[in-house]
């Protein structure tokens, strides 16, 4: 059995603490933080593993201040983008598109449909305008709606509900998440990838996301070794 676990989870935080520290806006903490996403998704390609999602605004995150969310959605926009035009990766989105603004919205479904064909071994989830339990509660409404259409009636199709389906929908195949990952000291997992991360190992590091480096992935992965020593 590999030790490299085949699926991590990052919570990209500290990006406006990191900003505060060095002086800066909290928009230039998340550009920059952004911008590191390519050079860490190299590091984890390096490492052997084949899964990345990276939690890059939740449903929260969208009650902040007005000007400080326009920020953030055109750095996503432009993060997004710049990881379609890498033709590196493939990419794929967690979370609710229709509560992002149609631009942005387009610029993650691009990112998806020019990476669809792209081999290489890493596939990265981008997690915005996601939450943990709206994921549940909109796959088990996508299974209603599906058997609806087969001309089940609602009552019949929550008896045939099982975990099976649900885990079928919410995985999309994918492998379930065997290590999280969040930097900036919060050691809670705030509702991320709360299905199929159900049994994952917890790695937590005082390191604020813009300054997460390559040591900090390695002390992550040798945690996640020792349970198989």
């Amino acid at each position: 059995m590999s030790t490299v676990p085949s699926h991590v989870g990052i919570v990209l935080d500290g990006n406006r603490r990191w900003a505060r520290r060095h002086r800066l806006s909290p928009s230039d903490g998340h550009r920059i933080g952004f911008g590191k996403i390519p050079q860490v998704l190299s590091w984890c390609e390096e490492a052997g593993i084949s899964f990345v999602t990276l939690w890059m605004l939740s449903t929260d995150n969208l009650r902040r201040d007005r000007e400080e969310v326009d920020a953030l959605m055109e750095i996503i926009t432009a993060a997004a983008l710049q990881l379609a035009w890498s033709q590196r990766w493939r990419i794929h989105h967690l979370g609710d598109a229709e509560l992002l603004p149609p631009h942005v919205a387009a610029a993650v479904r691009h990112a998806e449909t020019t990476t669809a064909e792209v081999s290489n071994r890493l596939t990265v989830n981008l997690a915005i305008a996601y939450g943990g339990r709206s994921e549940i509660t909109g796959g088990i409404r996508r299974l209603l709606a599906d058997w609806a259409g087969e001309g089940i009636s609602p009552g019949e199709a929550a008896k045939r509900i099982t975990p099976e389906d649900l885990h079928q929908l919410i995985s999309r195949g994918q492998p379930d998440p065997e290590l999280l990952i969040r930097t900036s000291g919060e050691q809670r997992g705030s509702g991320f990838l709360l299905w199929t991360a159900a049994d994952a190992r917890l790695w937590f590091t005082r390191t604020h996301w813009p300054d997460f480096s390559r040591d900090d992935l390695a002390r992550a992965l040798a945690e996640h070794r020792k349970a198989y020593l």
